[in-house]
């Protein structure tokens, strides 16, 4: 009884998608065009698994540090937009991926986070800043425009030199900046000729 009801279901479905088609060409399309956007979303949700109840929290703990910090914005869009998955889905296995600790896909507003976002960073901070930067693609800045942003906001995060200087994350992201956006290091009165530092070189 269910199948035959079923079966019935899609054939109303479809007659009425005809009915559609024939009269309204234009909503037709639109409607198709939904559709496919929404099985491929399901897609890459499907085919990644959910974060484990241990590294939730711990995102929910670096997506609190950034409210408190002041990144509302980028609060607003990682807490009722993003969907986070801890395995990567069909897409993100044939794409060429950014970095160790997170991937992005934007529109679909997914964030995939891998192994070093729970075991390289060294603590909360760490993990806000690597949220901060994936929220930053969540708001469609590509991958330059987003680690602009976060060295230049890292001290309003308190993501320094001075509290973070010696940590791998740190090492690396600040290794990645000075290759990617070499402008930003063109400042020799400033220490480490980082113009986006506050404090100025001695001579």
């Amino acid at each position: 009884m269910q199948i035959s009801r079923a079966i019935s279901v899609v054939q109303n479905c479809r007659s009425a998608i005809r009915r559609l088609s024939a009269s309204r060409p234009v909503l037709s399309g639109a409607f198709a065009c939904v559709l496919a956007l929404v099985a491929f979303h399901l897609s890459l949700v499907t085919t990644s698994a959910p974060l484990l109840r241990d590294e939730s929290i711990a995102v929910k703990r670096a997506i609190d540090l950034l409210d408190a910090k002041g990144f509302k914005t980028e609060v607003l869009v990682l807490r009722h937009t993003a969907i986070f998955r801890r395995t990567d889905h069909w897409l993100n296995v044939i794409a060429e991926k950014e970095n160790a600790f997170a991937a992005t896909n934007f529109p679909f507003q997914i964030i995939t986070l891998y192994p070093d976002f729970h075991t390289r960073a060294s603590d909360d901070t760490e993990r806000a800043m690597i949220l901060l930067h994936e929220a930053r693609h969540l708001l469609a800045e590509n991958e330059a425009d987003a680690q602009r942003y976060v060295w230049r906001n890292r001290r309003q995060l308190g993501w320094t030199q001075l509290t973070h200087g010696t940590t791998q994350t740190y090492i690396t992201v600040e290794q990645q900046t000075r290759e990617h956006l070499p402008d930003l290091f063109t400042c020799p009165n400033r220490n480490w000729n980082d113009c986006t530092e506050s404090l100025r070189a001695r001579r």
